[in-house]
């Protein structure tokens, strides 16, 4: 078989929103060659937030998902290539294989994987055990959330939380159990944990903090989870929802530096000067830190930057703020920075008990975050001062 030759071509491998915003950047910078998208997908590239909200209960549909329709994709000139997975790299020949035996050559790559459920032992995917990463995931789980009248959730992050408000929604009677002392305690600190504990309790959501579950029993007409504290949980379906991991095997094999993701800097350069990564596949070096930054806007800044270094632009080499959204019980949760277990919370304006609100995140006498609930005016003044007080040195 003759091996294909080295291209000019920018390869981005990956279906998700840090993919195609690295094509629009191209694109709005001149960039007139051929870029061609690889996903392991079937579906076009699409949207993940709405996933586990609007998607879940119905009030959107798949095409409501996707990030490029007719008139845009044409727009951008974009090869895209559907069900097609990456199962290895030769960075000196600057070839991918896909597991179909082809072989595709570039000139760049762009590594836009993003991140995958990480699943826990003994819950492995079925017609009632459900996690939720891919719109395949979400539609599995809406269709059993359609059939079902109790569910257990495993997890109190984003998604496990966004997924027991989807289901109360839908009418069906949630449980939540997690590892963690509350709810999302590790960003939010303790005083906020509480609050949002209390949200979901007052909307009908029982949840068990402090467990793990030690067994599983799983039949034709439901799941039992039994607990480390003896107790235990029947319920139509589960849901699990305990964080990511990502897929490096492959790029490990070709050489490339990873540490719990692929190591970049800020502008996604890796250790080798032909591959880029962007978005949540990434561990960003930073000083002497790597840090993961997975979040929406976290993905589309990173694809920002990296288009600029691939066009060798002038632009902004700063790595965002952190910031994030959920929405929870009707609730517009936004959040900024960093928080921590211990942080202390500071209100700046509403009441944390009528749950409209903004408040700072404090670790002893410095701001490390802004948190609001349902004031994204008031949310947006305070994340611009914390911006100017941050880039100032001043926060404190």
């Amino acid at each position: 078989m003759t091996m294909a030759q080295p291209s000019n071509d920018i390869v981005i491998v990956g279906g998700g929103l840090a993919a195609v915003r690295t094509a629009q950047g191209l694109r709005t910078l001149g960039y007139d060659g051929p870029i061609r998208l690889y996903s392991n997908e079937s579906e076009p590239p699409y949207d993940r937030p709405p996933l586990s909200k609007d998607f879940l209960t119905g009030e959107l549909d798949t095409d409501g998902l996707h990030l490029l329709h007719d008139k845009a994709l044409a727009r951008l000139d974009l090869d895209i290539h559907l069900d097609s997975e990456v199962v290895a790299l030769d960075p000196a020949g600057r070839r991918l294989a896909l597991a179909d035996g082809t072989t595709v050559p570039y000139g760049r790559l762009v590594v836009a994987t993003g991140a995958q459920a990480r699943r826990l032992p003994g819950l492995s995917p079925s017609a009632r055990i459900h996690y939720l990463r891919t719109v395949d995931d979400a539609r599995a789980l809406r269709t059993a959330l359609a059939d079902a009248s109790r569910i257990t959730v495993v997890g109190t992050g984003f998604i496990g939380l966004e997924v027991a408000s989807s289901a109360r929604h839908l009418g069906l009677e949630v449980d939540v159990v997690a590892a963690d002392e509350g709810p999302m305690i590790g960003i939010v600190g303790r005083r906020l944990s509480q609050w949002l504990t209390e949200l979901h309790t007052a909307h009908g959501v029982r949840l068990t903090n402090s467990v793990v579950v030690s067994s599983v029993d799983e039949s034709a007409t439901g799941v039992t989870l039994t607990l480390d504290d003896g107790t235990s949980r029947s319920s139509d379906i589960v849901a699990v929802g305990v964080g990511v991991g990502r897929e490096l095997q492959w790029l490990r094999e070709a050489g490339l530096e990873v540490d719990r993701g692929l190591v970049c800097d800020v502008d996604g350069r890796t250790s080798d000067p032909f591959v880029f990564g962007v978005g949540d596949i990434v561990c960003m070096h930073i000083g002497p830190e790597h840090e993961d930054l997975q979040h929406w806007t976290a993905a589309a800044d990173s694809a920002r930057r990296t288009a600029h270094a691939l066009m060798e632009a002038e632009h902004s080499h700063d790595p965002g703020d952190g910031f994030f959204w959920t929405e929870q019980h009707g609730h517009r949760l936004q959040f900024v920075g960093a928080g921590g277990t211990d942080a202390e919370v500071d209100v700046l304006s509403g009441s944390i008990d009528e749950g409209k609100f903004v408040a700072h995140l404090r670790c002893g006498s410095t701001v490390t975050g802004v948190f609001a609930s349902n004031s994204p005016r008031e949310f947006l003044e305070a994340r611009l001062a914390f911006q100017k007080q941050a880039a100032a040195g001043a926060v404190g």
